[in-house]
């Protein structure tokens, strides 16, 4: 497997640099012969004086350098990220932004004063659309390879509780490593050992006896009421034995604030920090906004028409459809909606999902409430464009998390009450990770990630994947 992972650590960087390059030489053939005639006529650029093909070449492997070199730094290559694909495309979107950045930099000192801006401005939506595609298919395809070659990494957990059932279900789902799960294992007497999947040992020698014989590359300990000798004791033999370890850190039930790790005087720390999005963070998300929802909402006002009239001719009036929901510091605002089920529908919802569901976001996947045109809408996401009218209003944001129900929030721990300190979004981490196939502790977890890591290039690259899991129509119903 090793070896495996060396190949794949090799042929990832050499993939982006080739992909690079060639954005820089399509870029160069558009701009000087594809669309040449029309960028002259619209727009008075001449395409006469022009540098040669091998300068845009030059320039590209500048770029790929430059790409190559931050995603080690930043640990792009790495195959474990918090939410996956969208922390993955948020880091390629800000390397390939300095990149083009530095690029540019690099055409003016050398003095190529007619390199075309076209490519650069090109390159960046490009490059980091086509270098997301190929990371993706080769995790895919490296993930199929391995485990149909028997090259999987082998992780045992210890311990058998929730964290471990949690991990060994998206290790094997979501994450891209070719995980394959040895067994879950005890030792002693420090854990309940009566599950029936669960190995249990006497002693640490028989363990790691089993591990070695069972070619266990990994082990995951998950078990968070472990004794500080027996944690130690399980860590120095996994050194000796050339064992890679994993810890979970039990602290996601005891902080409710944004932390990160500090070394002071050779001591580990949690240090609690202010929330990412906060301070001058508000008022850039604000911008970027209304710099998306203003010309997004006059595009789009045709398409609203025609919807509306849809609307009208399958079932009547009222169009829209608005309901009350919490957003940042708990202010009630007016969602609006295009009306997607009969009217007066909410009444009949305790009639249709169990009790311990009506208080939450839930939704039926052939709920006969529903119109024709309402279904049509929803499995594209339609329904919910008056929310551009929400997000030029300020009450709500083009990314974010779920709007909140008054009576979900009713249910809210303290730790939730997190989701409250951020504008609530129109698209999020959720709705590019399954949507409605989630489950509700599923969305919970993702909206407190969001909240926890946003950055502006998290928006950005959610934005990018809401467009193809609209057309997808994964969990829409």
């Amino acid at each position: 497997m090793k070896k495996s992972r060396i190949t794949a650590s090799f042929l990832l960087p050499l993939g982006d640099f080739i992909l690079i390059v060639g954005v820089f030489i399509l870029g160069y053939w558009l701009r000087h012969f594809a669309l040449s005639e029309l960028l002259e006529n619209m727009f008075g650029i001449p395409s006469v004086f022009r540098l040669g093909l091998w300068n845009y070449i030059v320039s590209g492997s500048v770029m790929a350098c430059m790409e190559l070199m931050m995603f080690r730094t930043f640990r792009v290559y790495r195959q474990e990220f918090g939410i996956a694909s969208v922390e993955e495309l948020s880091w390629i979107l800000r390397v390939s932004f300095i990149a083009v950045i530095i690029t540019f930099a690099f055409t003016f000192a050398s003095r190529q004063l007619m390199f075309s801006r076209f490519v650069l401005i090109f390159a960046f939506p490009t490059t980091s659309i086509a270098i997301y595609t190929w990371h993706g298919l080769f995790h895919k395809f490296f993930r199929w390879f391995s485990l149909k070659s028997g090259r999987g990494i082998k992780v045992a957990f210890y311990g058998c509780g929730s964290y471990a059932r949690v991990l060994e279900n998206y290790m094997q789902k979501k994450v891209s490593i070719p995980y394959v799960t040895a067994g879950f294992i005890t030792c002693g007497s420090t854990m309940d050992k009566n599950s029936g999947d669960v190995l249990s040992f006497e002693t640490d020698l028989l363990m790691f006896s089993w591990m070695h014989d069972n070619g266990v590359d990994e082990l995951i300990i998950t078990e968070p009421e472990l004794s500080r000798e027996d944690t130690a004791s399980l860590l120095y033999n996994c050194e000796q034995k050339n064992i890679s370890y994993k810890l979970i850190a039990d602290i996601s039930d005891l902080v409710t604030r944004t932390t990160r790790v500090i070394h002071m005087g050779g001591i580990t720390m949690i240090e609690s920090v202010p929330p990412p999005l906060s301070g001058s963070s508000i008022i850039l998300k604000r911008v970027f906004d209304l710099l998306f929802a203003v010309p997004a909402t006059i595009i789009l006002i045709p398409l609203g028409f025609i919807i509306a009239i849809a609307i009208v001719i399958d079932s009547g009036f009222p169009v829209f459809y608005v309901q009350t929901r919490l957003g940042r510091e708990h202010r009630e605002f007016r969602l609006i909606k295009f009306r997607s089920m009969k009217v007066g529908a909410h009444s009949e919802k305790k009639d249709l999902l169990p009790e311990e569901r009506h208080e939450l976001l839930s939704k039926l996947k052939m709920d006969p409430r529903i119109t024709r045109v309402g279904r049509f809408i929803r499995k594209f996401s339609m329904d919910e464009l008056p929310q551009l009218l929400n997000v030029l209003a300020g009450s709500m944001s083009l990314v974010g998390p779920r709007p909140h129900v008054p009576e979900e929030v009713k249910r809210y721990s303290i730790k939730h009450f997190k989701k409250l300190e951020v504008l609530p979004g129109m698209t999020g981490v959720s709705q590019v990770s399954g949507r409605n196939d989630l489950n509700y502790s599923e969305m919970v977890k993702l909206d407190l990630y969001y909240v926890d890591n946003w950055s502006i290039w998290m928006d950005l690259s959610i934005l990018v994947m809401t467009v193809p899991a609209i057309f997808l129509r994964r969990g829409a119903y």
